[in-house]
């Protein structure tokens, strides 16, 4: 009976490790597990978990280490070790990590600026369908930026990018046709480049074209309240000449409905980013002390929601997957 006894213990015993090594197999942690982490903003369990696995060859675990080491989540800044990990997930042709090799490149955030080096692996990722480095690589021939300037082909690489649906592209490529840089000059084009980025909430695309229909301009018919609301998109994102726009606008009446107290609101954000205009100074100066404060209150409160909006839709982004 002991015998007996022993044995069942023994296959037991032999069978609960058995189970126990393949619980752990299976519960073993995930690159998911980590990207929760992570977006959790609790980097050093991440890091515990992306380690291993990036080290086996998981390439989304290569991708956070190396965000991690750039951006000093968890980890102090050393940009070798970015650029390490960065490098092999590159290897496995992963067009987030070659387009941030390639900026990194390009601003010399990873030691001297080397855009030979940058327009290599920017090129790489922009053949591999990766339409920021295609915007940036146009904006490289555009500025001869360790090239000899072709607007031409700058003009080829940003609307690759704007056909994509890219809006900073189709803001890029507006600006070409404005100017007529690589492009005929086409004020009528530029419009709807401009209406196309400012449709995906680009502030800068939503302030030029706001103003042209605003004013009328590339043929458009002059709307003062289809422009006016337009130059509020781009002002209550926070851009400083639109919200001086919107001040002018409001303190005339044209286009909304006259409102010097929200006029004082938006050139308060205005003037705090180095913005001044003579006339609504003179507004300023009218207005009562009472008036004066509310104006003064409604500025820091929406300074406050937009630094929180900005705060919140960051939150757990990161660029990962380029």
């Amino acid at each position: 009976m002991k015998l007996f006894l022993t044995g069942l213990l023994a296959a037991c015993l032999a069978f609960s490790t058995a189970d126990a090594t393949a619980q752990t197999s299976k519960l073993a942690p995930t690159f998911k597990e980590a990207a929760a982490l992570y977006s959790d903003e609790n980097y050093p369990a991440a890091y515990e978990i992306a380690v291993p696995l990036a080290t086996k060859g998981d390439v989304k675990a290569q991708i956070m280490l190396g965000e991690m080491y750039e951006l000093g989540h968890g980890r102090k800044i050393d940009m070798p070790n970015a650029l390490q990990w960065y490098e092999m997930a590159a290897a496995q042709d992963h067009t987030g990590a070659m387009f941030r090799i390639g900026m990194l490149n390009l601003t010399g955030q990873a030691g001297a600026a080397d855009p030979a080096k940058a327009r290599k692996w920017l090129s790489k990722a922009a053949a591999a369908g990766h339409m920021k480095a295609s915007n940036e690589l146009g904006l490289i021939y555009y500025q001869g930026n360790g090239v000899l300037q072709d607007p031409v082909l700058a003009s080829r690489h940003i609307r690759k990018a704007a056909d994509a649906g890219l809006a900073q592209a189709q803001y890029n490529l507006g600006l070409l046709y404005v100017n007529g840089d690589g492009v005929e000059k086409n004020l009528t084009t530029a419009s709807i480049w401009f209406q196309k980025a400012a449709v995906q909430g680009l502030p800068e695309a939503a302030l030029d074209y706001g103003l042209m229909v605003y004013g009328g301009d590339a043929g458009l018919r002059k709307d003062y309240k289809i422009g006016a609301q337009w130059l509020l998109v781009a002002a209550n994102s926070g851009n400083a000449d639109a919200q001086l726009f919107i001040a002018r606008i409001l303190a005339a009446g044209r286009g909304m409905k006259k409102d010097r107290i929200e006029a004082g609101k938006y050139y308060t954000l205005a003037r705090q980013a180095g913005r001044t205009d003579a006339d609504l100074d003179v507004m300023m100066s009218n207005l009562s002390a009472p008036q004066l404060g509310d104006a003064e209150r409604r500025a820091r409160v929406f300074a406050e929601d937009l630094k929180n909006k900005r705060l919140n839709a960051n939150d757990g982004k990161t660029d990962r997957n380029g």
